[in-house]
């Protein structure tokens, strides 16, 4: 991998924070009384609704509503980029790794089986040193692994909304066998409910096999079955990069309502371990080159349609516009593959 630089590129933009003012209780109370008694709601109702754009938290990666996922392997720093997600959320901050927050409330809901309350003052103290106690109020834990956790989170978000809930992680809170779909997705609806009755996203973080290490990054390295991606809209797995140990990726493997281009390489992270702190260095990464054991012919075929392309004087921006990805930097990166690899002889 190259150098990088730490400052986020132009492909990042910060805006203003958004309040998302628009209330689905003031369309609904409009509903005539037979519609309100079978709960259907009509397509004109939907058309007449003032959305232009899906509503977000962390725009455009995290849906505002729903249920989402982050995965990867042991020591990629998960939990740590999830604590900087509702600390971010809650202290008021514009972004997110470059990517702007409308968060309604500025409050999360943290459930933490792993990390208990001692590990979790330890860790918070480091992170969030920059903020006084009070700007983290909004930010509530529970920890251990409730029996009843719906119930509590239902109980917990009636009192005091929050735009996130945080369950870290999946598999202690599921507790059956990873590998029976109807299972996880008869978990899930619940919480899935739970969402849209309370407005928030609900984010599980979950592992990846061992065996996908050596894979690209893709929804079906997921340590369960097809369950569990399928009933996300939105799987983002986290890996290390292979050469320098201070950067990781942050790949988005599914995203419903996001362009191709969002899904085929990776946001390029630092990570300050003194800190526990993440930030986006603005570089992307195509996920071909995130694995040891790499697809050879795949690479080359790519390289050779770079190479083609760079002959007849086209700049790396179209060539990249052309294949389907963000920046120039990708075929840079693909170029300088296929002369280490000596495809250009």
């Amino acid at each position: 991998m190259n150098d990088h630089n730490t400052t986020p590129s132009n492909s990042i933009q910060r805006q203003d924070k958004v309040t998302p003012k628009f209330d689905y209780t003031a369309v609904l109370s409009e509903v005539s009384e037979g519609t309100q008694q079978d709960g259907l709601i009509t397509g004109e109702q939907l058309l007449l609704m003032p959305y232009e754009k899906m509503p977000t938290l962390i725009e455009p990666i995290l849906q505002q509503t729903g249920i989402a996922c982050l995965a990867g392997s042991s020591d990629t720093g998960k939990s740590t980029l999830l604590r900087q997600l509702v600390i971010d959320i809650v202290t008021g901050e514009p972004d997110f790794l470059g990517f702007p927050i409308n968060a309604v409330h500025r409050s999360a809901i943290y459930v933490s089986t792993e990390d208990l309350e001692s590990e979790t003052i330890y860790l918070l103290k480091r992170q969030a040193s920059k903020y006084t106690p009070d700007q983290l109020k909004g930010l509530r834990y529970i920890f251990g692994n409730e029996y009843e956790l719906k119930d509590k989170l239902d109980e917990a978000l009636t009192n005091k909304p929050a735009d996130i809930v945080v369950i870290d992680c999946f598999s202690d809170g599921f507790g059956k066998d990873l590998i029976k779909t109807h299972e996880i997705r008869a978990y899930l609806n619940p919480f899935q409910d739970l969402a849209q009755k309370h407005k928030c996203l609900i984010l599980f973080l979950h592992h990846t096999g061992k065996r996908t290490e050596n894979a690209e990054p893709n929804k079906n390295n997921l340590l369960s079955g097809q369950g569990l991606e399928a009933k996300m809209r939105i799987v983002f797995e986290l890996r290390a990069d292979l050469m320098h140990p201070q950067f990781r990726h942050l790949c988005i493997v599914k995203g419903n309502y996001l362009p191709a281009n969002y899904k085929r390489e990776s946001f390029v992270l630092l990570f300050d371990e003194p800190k526990f702190h993440f930030t986006n260095t603005g570089e992307r990464t195509p996920f071909e080159l995130l694995v040891k054991n790499v697809n050879t012919e795949q690479d080359k075929e790519k390289w050779q349609q770079v190479k083609e392309l760079t002959d007849k004087g086209l700049t790396y921006e179209a060539i990249a516009e052309i294949m389907g990805y963000s920046s120039k930097g990708t075929i840079s990166k693909l170029l300088k593959k296929g002369t280490e690899k000596g495809w250009d002889k």
